[in-house]
């Protein structure tokens, strides 16, 4: 299997130097091989489970991960950062009053721990139009449950965090006692969900099953009263410490030049972080270790992070950039991998066009693996944003949609959703970008410049991203100089 996928390769024509391509050529066949991967993402998800960052589950992968490198023979670190606060939803119990109906449900980030005894009113979407059906004494003194659209796919994900982010507005300017949304998946599958104000959060937030809020939904429409009464218990906590783990092989000729390639190890704990995000954990160290294994030593420092606090925000890369700000302008690149196993079909850009000519290059030496087509759309979500913010150029990959998007933050996302042999092949492309843009010459490298403040606004400007910004709680600190590039 190893000769012909090499065979493959050698037929796509790649044209770069002799030494670079014997380097990516054994790299790729190795990542294609036989290797660790599978058992190593097995043990993340059966053995550990999910990791909420701050969770005992979650200190026990940071150390697994540090071991898994540092077997391997890298240099690796457990990189501190401070997250502001800690939640872990313990349980969530529900009953509908005079009713014999237990709806099942959970609680949103950041929900206050309590009891809630309070009417339910049905305000459909949640449009203005919909709240203004109701008086302002009712509204203040009930929760609203909310409809939503089945998600099926990654473009549904989006849709939702953006209908959320627009109820929770109108929640808020009504000053409603909380929310219940619907759950976006079917047949009773439960998921957890950021809330617009993420670690400030401090309404009543909570996903009810589907089928057991459309059934809310009829008796509120037929004009049955419905009054519900939560219980809700999670694990909270001050501000904390907790790990990246980073691990890194140095490169020989220019070593100070950094190429960064990264996944999230931390998870949410209804199901295992499987596809979210231990498949592209396992994907990372997997290619250090054939990296180390086959002497390979680029020109320039590739650094492999394992990010921790992301669901919550973003927390441990947007700690890297301010830890390394001095040595910034000599990231060349930094990737995020993050939308699960399904096959990559090519990299996001971030607003970087100059980027497109240049992944479509380091990329030659894996197109018998894919038709990859660049987007050049910033990805607000996940962990090349603070880089984005910092004028780092930045790579997301993308994926085809597999499993992923219905069982996002779900209890169904478990080791038997991954696409093992589609893994594979994913670490291999990331492997060859990783190396190529390691590898590449002076005037490539010359075209990634770091990009300034005003660059970077007009990014967001051009594509219209205050309100996805805002739907995860960064604009504001973005607009205000407290995360990112400095207002001078």
């Amino acid at each position: 299997m190893i000769r012909f996928f090499v065979f493959i390769l050698i037929l796509t024509g790649m044209q770069i130097s002799l030494n670079a391509q014997s380097d990516v050529v054994n790299l790729v066949a190795a990542m294609l091989g036989e290797s660790p991967l599978e058992e190593n993402l097995q043990e993340l998800c059966d053995n550990i489970g999910g990791r909420v960052t701050g969770s005992g589950s979650n200190e026990q992968a940071v150390l697994w991960a540090y071991n898994k490198f540092f077997d391997a023979g890298l240099k690796v670190e457990m990189d501190p950062f401070r997250m502001p606060v800690y939640w872990n939803e313990k349980s969530t119990t529900a009953r509908i009053t005079g009713l014999d109906f237990q709806p099942i449900m959970v609680a949103k980030y950041r929900t206050p721990p309590g009891s809630y005894n309070h009417p339910v009113l049905w305000v459909g979407k949640g449009t203005s139009q919909d709240f203004g059906k109701y008086s302002k004494e009712e509204l203040t003194e009930s929760f609203i449950m909310v409809e939503t659209d089945l998600c099926l796919d990654i473009d549904g994900l989006f849709a939702e965090y953006a209908h959320a982010t627009q109820v929770e507005m109108e929640a808020y300017r009504h000053n409603v006692r909380g929310i219940i949304f619907m759950s976006s998946r079917p047949q009773k599958l439960l998921y957890h969900f950021l809330t617009m104000k993420t670690a400030e959060n401090k309404m009543p937030q909570f996903v009810m099953a589907r089928e057991d809020a459309q059934r809310c939904a009829r008796l509120l429409m037929d004009g049955y009263p419905i009054k519900i009464s939560i219980e809700a218990d999670a694990f909270t906590g001050e501000a904390f410490t907790t790990h990246n783990v980073i691990a890194e092989i140095t490169g020989v000729e220019r070593p100070e030049e950094i190429v960064v390639i990264g996944s999230h190890l931390d998870s949410w704990a209804l199901g295992t972080g499987a596809n979210d995000n231990g498949c592209n954990v396992s994907l990372m160290i997997d290619i250090a270790r054939q990296m180390q294994k086959l002497g390979i030593r680029p020109k320039r420092t590739i650094r492999f992070a394992l990010w921790n606090g992301e669901e919550q925000g973003y927390y441990g890369s947007w700690d890297y950039t301010k830890d390394h700000v001095g040595e910034l302008n000599n990231h060349i690149m930094a990737l995020s991998i993050d939308i699960g196993s399904g096959a990559l079909t090519g990299f996001f850009t971030n607003g970087r066009p100059e980027m497109i000519s240049i992944t479509d290059e380091v990329l030659k030496p894996v197109s018998g693996l894919g038709n990859f087509t660049q987007i050049n759309a910033p990805i607000v979500g996940t962990d090349n944003f603070d880089f984005m913010l910092q004028g780092v150029p930045n790579l997301v990959g993308n994926h085809k949609p597999q499993v992923y998007g219905i069982n996002y933050h779900a209890s169904s996302d478990t080791f038997d959703k991954v696409d093992l042999q589609q893994l594979k092949v994913n670490s291999a492309i990331v492997a060859a970008l990783a190396l190529g843009y390691a590898n590449l010459d002076e005037d490539s490298v010359s075209a990634l410049k770091r990009h300034t403040r005003s660059e970077v606004e007009e990014i967001f400007e051009d594509f219209n991203l205050e309100f996805t910004m805002r739907m995860f709680n960064v604009w504001e600190p973005w607009a205000k100089g407290e995360r990112g590039l400095p207002i001078k």
